[in-house]
């Protein structure tokens, strides 16, 4: 016998009292998705944010750091669910970049086939470059940003700085790595929430949340 789909959960964001509600589906799929990247628990965060925002027609997700795909195709999937077929982009320099302490190296084929055998390849796109080198061509309709490239200081500082400013009203940014392990992403967003007025902070435990005025 089938086990029961699990029931809606609603989040609330610490320390801003935000609420959310998760659908059973995304529940189970956090649990099915939950990786060393990304745990059950953060999916589960990321997919009460995605579903929050008012998707119209242009807006999209823009993912800094894919590594193989996992975390663009539960957003995908969880949006789509929800009647969203939201295009996700994922920027991430894949090959390009040597692996080093705390920042694993994409996996470009890894992506694709992600997203081919889960049927994702007209909703979910890599876009091979350094984030840095790529903002320009990227559109400011981002309804959700993903910041989980680079960790050190200097290029979550920079992440910032170049996309959060492309959310939409209303939008979210959601930052992974809020640890002291890696106190370059804690340094460099508390700065951000510290002199960006138009972001609030929602949630802050092991992963950052913002959102910018509506």
């Amino acid at each position: 016998m089938a086990s029961p789909s699990p029931e809606t959960r609603d989040l609330t964001f610490q320390p801003s009292g935000f609420r959310a509600p998760v659908p059973g589906p995304a529940v189970a799929r956090a649990e099915r998705y939950g990786s060393g990247m990304m745990d059950k628990g953060e999916l589960q965060f990321l997919a009460a944010v995605a579903l929050a925002f008012p998707w119209t027609e242009g807006g999209f997700v823009v993912e800094i750091g894919t590594f193989t795909g996992l975390t663009a195709a539960f957003v995908a999937e969880t949006l789509a669910e929800a009647g969203h077929r939201v295009p996700v982009l994922s920027i991430d320099p894949f090959e390009r970049v040597r692996r080093s302490r705390g920042n694993p190296q994409g996996r470009y084929k890894r992506y694709l086939r992600t997203m081919r055998d889960r049927g994702l390849e007209d909703m979910c796109f890599p876009l091979v470059g350094f984030s840095q080198d790529v903002a320009g061509v990227v559109p400011d309709r981002a309804g959700l940003l993903i910041v989980d490239g680079n960790h050190d200081l200097e290029s979550v500082e920079r992440d910032l700085a170049l996309y959060a400013l492309k959310v939409l009203p209303g939008g979210f940014v959601f930052l992974d790595d809020y640890t002291d392990t890696y106190p370059g992403v804690k340094q460099a967003t508390d700065a951000f929430v510290a002199s960006q007025p138009r972001f609030s902070l929602l949630h802050r435990s092991y992963f950052a949340v913002l959102q910018r005025e509506a």
